[in-house]
């Protein structure tokens, strides 16, 4: 789903808003306007009609009350410049300077009406003096469209200022989470400013006490394991100082087994805490596979002349940490040598590499790598169960793919870039 944030999706519902609302505005504009002119095209009629029965004298008095009067405009300008709007057979109503007249047809009077004319309901002609003189009609109001612009203005003024306001609040929340950001970034706890007392002051205030109950709790862990590492470590080189007063052989070998064992412990510990943690910071650059895994067999401290490595000629350069990258294909190989006792062949291919030995398939309720300790039982025997999550943590951690192939008789771990 594509990502689109709070203050485009905002803005564009102002901005559709504001459309709506002026294109609102205009077609009521355009409909009031049509209406008054239809009024007043009916009020020139009544006009018409009321002029046949008052002397010319008299006229303009009973047209007060339609709101219309007899105009000194020149009929002919209104010809010449007016805007025609509604007609009928003997009159055309036009706009002239923001007045509305009634001017009689140019070539009136029409024929005289068939026979029979009055029968059917048509009105009678009016007065000869009315079209001999061209007198024309005016409107007394004055359409004013200001009233409706005005109405726009102020509608959008107000949408404006609240957009405005919204906007501020939202520049404010990306604010905030810029400096969550910093935060988070930060080696040190470091509070956030609470910059008002809304729920956005709320938000930063309640972030500042988690943040700062986390950086407790990370200062008491980093406390713990520097006292534990430093309280096992001592009693670890004491023991294995001990081991070599043994006059027995074979004891004194199970003694530098089991603190040799209790070390390699330690050290896991502080992988998996480093890499559970997010401090293991990454610093990549372009190496060869082949040369990774050089360092990789070095890190063993092993007889390695079972491994074999099989490299196509041309293999391109892969963007990793070489030391974080190379303890994983360690742990990896290790695993390998360990649980078998055949050769262990390693492939260099464009795009991936992979790891094979002969051994049995791993048990399912081993399978999951995104954990440490999965296993049921540990044993002397059967490894800490680390190693495995700690490749695949590091493999993760680079942008890569850990697959575990078992493919006639073979246990395949595959790395695909």
């Amino acid at each position: 789903m594509r990502k689109i944030s709070i203050i485009t999706l905002i803005s564009l519902f102002f901005a559709l808003c504001l459309v709506v609302i002026n294109l609102a505005l205009a077609l009521e504009y355009k409909r009031q306007n049509s209406e008054l002119n239809y009024f007043a095209f009916q009020r020139f009629i009544m006009a018409v009609r009321l002029s046949q029965d008052v002397s010319f004298e008299a006229l303009n008095e009973q047209l007060k009350p339609l709101h219309v009067r007899i105009s000194s405009m020149p009929a002919q300008t209104l010809y010449e410049s007016g805007e025609p709007l509604l007609e009928d057979p003997l009159f055309e109503m036009m706009r002239y300077e923001k007045k509305l007249y009634f001017v009689p047809k140019q070539g009136f009077p029409p024929p005289p009406p068939p026979h029979g004319f009055k029968e059917f309901g048509m009105p009678p002609l009016p007065p000869m003096w009315l079209v001999d003189e061209r007198i024309v009609l005016e409107d007394e109001g004055v359409f004013r469209p200001e009233r409706v612009w005005i109405l726009g203005v102020v509608i959008n003024l107000l949408m404006v200022l609240f957009f405005s306001v919204v906007l501020r609040k939202l520049l404010r929340l990306r604010h905030l989470k810029r400096a969550i950001e910093d935060v988070g970034n930060a080696k040190k706890f470091q509070a956030i400013g609470v910059e008002s007392e809304d729920e956005l002051g709320e938000i930063a205030v309640e972030f500042n006490h988690a943040m700062e109950k986390i950086h407790h709790l990370k200062e008491a862990r980093t406390l713990f394991l520097r006292n534990i590492l430093h309280e096992l470590k001592t009693p670890i080189m004491k023991g294995k100082i001990v081991c070599h007063s043994l006059e027995n052989a074979k004891h004194q070998s199970q003694m530098e087994r089991i603190f040799e064992r209790l070390e390699t412990l330690l050290e896991e510990m502080v992988k998996v805490e480093k890499l559970s943690s997010n401090e293991w910071v990454l610093e990549p650059k372009a190496y060869r596979m082949i040369d990774v895994l050089d360092h990789a067999r070095d890190l063993l401290l092993c007889d390695t002349s079972r491994i074999e490595v099989h490299s196509q000629e041309f293999v391109s350069l892969i963007l990793i940490d070489f030391e974080l990258f190379a303890t994983a294909l360690k742990n990896l190989l290790d695993n390998a040598l360990k649980h078998s006792t055949h050769t262990v062949d390693v492939r260099i291919e464009e795009g991936m590499v992979c790891i094979e030995s002969v051994g049995e398939e791993i048990a399912k309720e081993k399978m999951d790598f995104s954990r440490p300790f999965n296993r049921a039982v540990e044993g002397s025997s059967t490894g800490l169960g680390l190693g495995l999550y700690i490749a695949n943590a590091i493999i993760v951690k680079h942008g890569f793919v850990l697959e575990y192939l078992h493919v006639k008789g073979k246990n395949g771990f595959k790395i695909s870039f």
